[in-house]
């Protein structure tokens, strides 16, 4: 009986107490889910980038690439594959694209290589509470609804801000206010400049093909100064050393490569043109991501000659599209007998264009020269004493760095035609304290941009006495905002540079890097000029027997590559500006890829966001795309960190 009173008494306490566990646990949930919608209703939300328009910062569907020939890694978009409104599938297929670096052409092995599939956007996270504390800043990456559609989040980065009058000219944005009634450059600060830059050479990624078939280096010494130096260059190695000299000892960048034409040819067989060394064209606002070549879904073949999706039709219907593909293949230039063999290795589509389309759908170049650069080094210095030189050039400027060796002190100063400037608000130099001081190896990054200098040692950025920033304008004004070259000096056609004076050194890797260019865009036209009046660009040729059958963007590009034109020519001074004003609580919002961005430029009526439809701050890239091979599912890591 007792047993069974404390058997009965037990179980008349334990039912309340697994009640209350029970309740205690649907409790903790729902609290758990009340405070995730808290915060992402007012701390933090993820959010998945759906577009290229933001690339390189961030990326949307894309492709994650290594370029085959020089190993460069770089992305290509991919967005054009999927509806921008219900994420579905298109009947479009991205095939190919071209290197950031060599402009080599990759195909993409969409049968056999797991990782050319298309990846899904960044997923980001975004800070609600952090616009809360403060007014959001220039340069930020940002997060709000359009104003025609609550639906839709945009991410861009924050340029103009209320109260702010902007122009966008020269690929730069200009700034006025009621407290500074003239118009001044909108400076990035240096992280940002960092952020930002993008990709043009790098000495550690050179075609092996280039290099054995004799391509010189992109870096090369001035004509009288050859013997200082002595340059190596073998696939997968490059090196540029000097020997110390009473006078000053130059190495110089020339900005060229193969065209798209002539990588095809190469595919065939054919030997590939081999260019004589300091070729040189301008810089401009290419970028890998928007090289992505297109077709119809059911025009693309596998290795083996075979459709990857159904094709819908007869035997008949699938010859036609395999002799569309040749067709294609022989307007640029193959050779017949090679077409088969080439439709067996590389995956072909029939009707190919670039993306984003332009006006002629064949240039694999930027429409823009961009004269804001950043040279990188890697320099192993062999001597207690003299001077390391950086140069960088831009309308015909040359902005210096000279390091001297046995001190670490750096002094900047700008050159025209070796007369000093009163760069610096009337000073003629800056000097700075570096840790560059005798023998030993140093990484050295020296920038001019948004008309500023900034010099990084080691990673860190070097302050000096006073500020580095300028005025371009009041150097060069009008039709003399242009490049320069001269048959002494070549000036814009090598517009970075590493030298050194009474010093023994060896240069390990060299890169160039270029900021952004914002296009001032007008409607649908992207380009400061206007592309539908090819008999006016193709006039700016001062050459006329060169005119004849180009088009617009064939003459920009003819220009560019031509230097002893540069003086001659009407184009530069043809370039568009874009005027905007802002009210209060007014913001204007642009993408990295400004040749491929719906932002504030391009919207009708409206180019501003509402203060209101602010949701936040990108904070950091949490999770990017899984690796499909040889891993499945392995995480992205190298993509994930801050957002800056």
């Amino acid at each position: 009986m007792s047993s069974v009173a404390v058997s009965q008494e037990t179980s008349s306490e334990t039912r309340p107490t697994s009640f209350q566990s029970i309740r205690e646990t649907v409790e903790s949930i729902v609290v758990a889910f009340i405070l995730a919608f808290l915060f992402r209703a007012f701390v933090a939300e993820a959010f998945v980038i759906p577009t290229g328009s933001m690339a390189p910062t961030l990326m949307g569907a894309h492709k994650d690439l290594t370029c085959t020939h020089c190993g460069q890694a770089y992305q290509a978009g991919a967005s054009s594959e999927f509806d921008a409104n219900t994420g579905a599938f298109r009947d479009l297929s991205t095939i190919s694209s071209t290197c950031s670096v060599c402009r080599a052409v990759n195909a993409y092995d969409l049968r056999d290589n797991p990782n050319h599939k298309s990846f899904s956007g960044d997923r980001i996270l975004v800070s609600k509470f952090d616009y809360i504390l403060h007014k959001p800043e220039r340069w930020d990456v940002f997060v709000f609804k359009y104003h025609d559609n609550a639906r839709m989040n945009y991410i861009k980065r924050l340029v103009g801000l209320p109260g702010e009058q902007l122009l966008i000219r020269d690929g730069d944005v200009y700034l006025k206010s009621t407290d500074a009634p003239e118009w001044t450059i909108a400076r990035k600060p240096p992280h940002k400049i960092k952020a930002m830059r993008q990709i043009v050479a790098d000495t550690e990624h050179q075609p092996a093909v280039l290099v054995e078939q004799g391509w010189p280096s992109a870096w090369q010494p001035l004509e009288d100064q050859a013997a200082a130096w002595a340059i190596e260059q073998a696939p997968g190695r490059w090196s540029a050393e000097l020997k110390s000299s009473e006078a000053v000892q130059w190495l110089r960048y020339y900005h060229n490569f193969v065209s798209e034409g002539d990588w095809i040819r190469a595919y065939a067989g054919e030997a590939l043109p081999i260019a004589p060394p300091k070729t040189a064209r301008l810089i401009t606002d290419y970028l890998a991501y928007n090289s992505s070549m297109r077709v119809d879904r059911s025009g693309v073949y596998g290795r083996d000659g075979r459709l990857l999706s159904d094709i819908q039709g007869d035997r008949r219907a699938l010859d036609l599209e395999i002799q569309s593909a040749k067709e294609w293949l022989s307007q640029q230039g193959m050779d017949t007998e090679r077409l088969n063999d080439v439709l067996d290795e590389y995956i072909i589509g029939p009707r190919i264009h670039p993306e984003p389309v332009r006006e002629d759908g064949t240039l694999n170049d930027g429409l823009h020269w961009v004269g804001d650069l950043t040279g990188e080094f890697v320099v192993d210095v062999q001597s207690e004493s003299g001077t390391l030189l950086l140069d960088l050039v831009e309308f015909g400027l040359h902005l210096q760095c000279s390091i001297d060796v046995s001190t670490g002190q750096a002094t900047l100063a700008g050159f025209d035609n070796e007369a000093k400037i009163a760069l610096f608000d009337g000073a003629e130099t800056a000097i700075g304290q570096t840790k560059v001081r005798g023998a030993g190896s140093y990484r050295v990054e020296f920038a001019n941009v948004d008309d500023q200098l900034v010099l990084w040692v080691n990673g860190s950025v070097v302050s000096f006495d006073r500020p580095t920033s300028f005025d371009s304008n009041d150097l060069r004004q009008g039709d003399a905002r242009r490049p320069y070259w001269t048959e002494a000096d070549p000036l814009d056609a090598a517009p970075v540079g590493i030298g050194g004076q009474g010093i023994n050194l060896t240069v390990r890797q060299a890169r160039v890097y270029r900021d952004i260019y914002y296009i001032a865009i007008r409607g649908k036209n992207y380009s400061d000029f206007d592309l539908r009046n090819e008999s006016v660009l193709r006039a700016t040729i001062p050459e006329a027997s060169e005119r004849s059958g180009l088009t617009g963007s064939e003459a920009i590009a003819e220009v560019y590559s031509h230097p002893q034109w540069w003086s001659q020519t009407k184009l530069f001074s043809m370039r568009s500006e874009l005027p905007f004003e802002l009210d209060e609580g007014q913001y204007f919002p642009m993408g990295d890829n400004s040749a491929a961005s719906s932002d504030a430029r391009a919207w009708t009526n409206h180019h501003y966001v509402e203060e209101k439809y602010l949701l936040g701050k990108a904070l950091l890239v949490f999770w990017p795309h899984t690796w499909n091979s040889p891993i499945p599912f392995t995480p992205n890591f190298g993509r994930m960190g801050l957002i800056r």
